[in-house]
């Protein structure tokens, strides 16, 4: 008897997956429709809906004939919201979304140190400063979503190593769920960011694409069969991390010679400023870049023909539809992606600038915590979703 419910429960939970992600993909339909679509039967449809109608998931359409045909549904996008966080080393950027991923609203939150416990604290702020602004209740907030840097374990919500962070085994969804007493998700920041791409940005109707953000360091993610892929162990998609000059500079993960040690902004600041230049941070290299610096040009020319090649790796390994290129090292321009393109374009093995095209995505700050609430969002249509949330009770 138990093995029956819960074959009933999974069909259950499939069957609601099966009738969402229909309406996502073509706007309202009747119930009668959507048992045509999905092929469940009418009983079928007639009891999920009605539950998706009661959570206010789903939605009556006003618009109807006099002749008596069935009420449309449509996904009610405005009935749950969703807070995604962007946790960084000095502060944290927060959005409040709904559904569909449209920002109601936004806010940072700074803070001297980056303990879990801090960020903890700066989460919980985040969360309800965004609720409070937007005068909505704790009841119709989904869940948090939680975009970070280093190897995550999105089955765990636990931070395996982040280096930047300097946190190891840190079980960081665990600890904000219980603050606020609501899910929590979590994962990479770039897979984050990819799944903005996936749900609502240019990946939106690919099934196998690659993202990769080039800024502080280099990261990319994978999106194949449609789905986020993460690896065994959360860690898939660290490009940033292939071997770019053997025996070469040290990079912040220990190793020598990794790609980011040569093409990320703060490296790239960094071997300026070893040439006796005055460049202080990241920002004022990208300045530099602007003005024509020779210097500076030598080193974007270097790290955009490095970039193109790791890429080349990359397509001929798992021939993406297409990629995506983004984060704050966009700034730099034409002269990091004429060498990446003529260097990404020169090793590829079967494709070719008709066939894989390269899109580089405008830099928005709010696109990676943007992209932490799709991890939220994700839950409520069944997508990708990467098994149970941290949660501090089943509310």
């Amino acid at each position: 008897m138990r093995s029956q419910k819960v074959d009933q429960r999974a069909a259950r939970v499939i069957h609601r997956t099966m009738i969402l992600n229909e309406l996502r993909r073509c706007g309202p339909l009747s119930r009668t429709q959507l048992a045509e679509r999905t092929q469940l039967s009418p009983a079928a449809v007639s009891f999920v809906t009605a539950d998706l109608l009661t959570e206010a998931l789903l939605v009556e359409q006003a618009q109807h004939t006099s002749r008596g045909r069935a009420v449309p549904l449509d996904v009610n996008y405005a009935g749950h919201f969703a807070v995604g966080l962007k946790v960084m080393e000095t502060h944290l950027e927060a959005v409040l979304t709904d559904l569909s991923l449209s920002v109601l609203g936004d806010l940072t939150v700074t803070y001297s140190d980056h303990t879990p416990q801090r960020v903890t604290a700066a989460a919980v702020e985040a969360t309800n400063l965004l609720l409070a602004q937007a005068g909505l209740s704790r009841a119709r907030l989904g869940g948090v979503g939680l975009g970070l840097p280093g190897n995550i374990d999105p089955h765990t919500g636990t931070c395996l190593k982040s280096y930047r962070l300097d946190w190891t085994e840190v079980p960081i969804t665990g600890l904000i769920s219980d603050a606020l007493g609501v899910p929590v998700w979590a994962d990479n920041d770039v897979n984050a960011f990819a799944t903005a791409e996936r749900l609502v940005g240019r990946g939106k109707h690919a099934r196998d694409f690659l993202v990769v953000t080039v800024g502080r360091g280099i990261g990319s993610g994978l999106v194949l069969g449609g789905e986020l892929y993460r690896g065994g162990r959360g860690g898939a998609g660290e490009l940033g991390h292939l071997l770019s000059e053997p025996g070469g500079r040290v990079c912040e993960c220990g190793k020598r010679g990794c790609l980011e040690a040569y093409a990320a902004e703060p490296s790239l600041a960094q071997q300026l400023a070893e040439s006796g230049a005055d460049v202080p941070n990241a920002v004022d290299f990208a300045a530099l870049v602007a003005d024509g610096d020779p210097g500076a040009l030598t080193l974007v020319t270097d790290a955009g023909t490095r970039l193109g090649r790791a890429l080349a790796q990359a397509a001929n390994w798992l021939d993406p539809e297409l990629i995506i290129v983004g984060g704050e090292g966009v700034r730099l321009g034409e002269p990091l992606f004429a060498p990446m393109r003529a260097a990404l374009y020169a090793h590829l093995h079967t494709a070719d600038a008709q066939t894989l095209p390269l899109l580089i995505d405008p830099w928005g700050d709010d696109a990676w915590a943007r992209g932490a609430a799709g991890l939220v969002v994700e839950q409520f249509f069944g997508e990708s979703s990467p098994s149970p949330p941290a949660e501090a009770a089943a509310t």
